[in-house]
């Protein structure tokens, strides 16, 4: 099917699934005083084996953490990997002026780094990239994963890397109005290219060479409200390679909204919104040493007030 044909398609259906959009977003429950969160990860120090991977569950479960749809959690704590190994402390939400729970979950994040080191001898860096993971074992081998994996393999020459090589610090803020997303989307995509808030040379490099259709900011007009924001993003999801037929994904005609809600979890572009918990996301922040995530979290905060 021609380029052309394949836009035409997008065009007709994004503006209906925009609107779907919209209202699952504004009927997620957030309201204001806005709330924040973030996801930190942390790259192994090695390449993991699938038996890491069994200890390290093994010894989650053995202090108290439950797993439920690919997610440790004990209370509000909550801890993922990715496909490389890669350890994610999940945040709860948290208000502008709650410090004592932000303190509270980077002392956790820190404790459990230090525990996981001493019990399984595994030792998690705040850093951007390690290279040689290209080749490394796919840890996390869901449909899902190994699709991505099997395609970034064919597609471009990074792709690989990116999953299993690099890590990030993704920032969240609640999506509590049409006006949140007006104002914030635009702001986010500013601050990816900023120098505080973008990423490293050698993360760039590699995203950059990952999956063109997937991994770069749409081309999206600002200036007409919030509806006309969404339908940009989804015309760009609609337009990606849905990972199990390798087709775009507005080709494929039995495809409908539950399942382009799927699609959307696999788009990686520098500024996403979370359907889920009705948030904006900042993908680019390179992971780094914790002791200088406090400034970093202060200055996206102080952005996101002063909107």
């Amino acid at each position: 099917m021609s380029l052309e044909t394949t836009r035409g398609k997008a065009d007709d259906i994004s503006a209906v699934y925009a609107e779907k959009l919209l209202d699952i977003i504004l009927t997620r429950g957030n309201s204001l005083p806005r709330t924040y969160g973030f996801e930190y990860e942390f790259l192994p120090d090695r390449v993991l084996s699938h038996d890491d991977m069994s200890r390290l569950s093994a010894f989650l479960l053995s202090v108290g953490y439950g797993f439920e749809k690919g997610i440790y959690s004990k209370g509000k704590r909550r801890i993922a990997f990715e496909p490389g190994g890669q350890i994610e402390y999940l945040s709860p939400p948290l208000q502008v002026s709650d410090n004592v729970e932000f303190n509270e979950t980077i002392d956790w994040i820190q404790d459990m780094n230090s525990m996981i080191e001493i019990e399984t001898g595994i030792r998690y860096l705040g850093t951007d990239y390690i290279p040689g993971r290209y080749t490394a074992p796919l840890l996390l081998t869901s449909d899902r994963y190994s699709r991505m994996h099997k395609r970034f393999m064919e597609v471009d020459s990074r792709g690989p890397d990116m999953m299993k090589g690099t890590a990030a610090i993704h920032l969240h803020a609640a999506i509590t109005s049409r006006e949140d997303l007006e104002r914030m989307y635009p702001l986010f995509c500013e601050m990816a290219s900023n120098e505080e808030f973008r990423m490293s040379g050698a993360r760039r490099e590699i995203w950059n060479r990952t999956d063109e259709c997937r991994c770069t900011l749409p081309d999206v007009n600002m200036e007409n409200g919030a509806l006309s924001i969404l339908e940009d993003i989804v015309r760009f999801a609609l337009e990606a390679i849905e990972l199990k037929s390798g087709k775009p994904f507005c080709n494929i005609e039995e495809n409908g909204f539950s399942d382009f809600l799927d699609h959307l979890t696999t788009i990686f572009t520098d500024v996403r919104v979370n359907v889920k918990f009705a948030t904006l996301e900042l993908r680019t922040p390179d992971s780094r040493p914790l002791g200088e995530f406090p400034y970093l979290w202060q200055k996206f905060i102080e952005k996101c007030e002063d909107v």
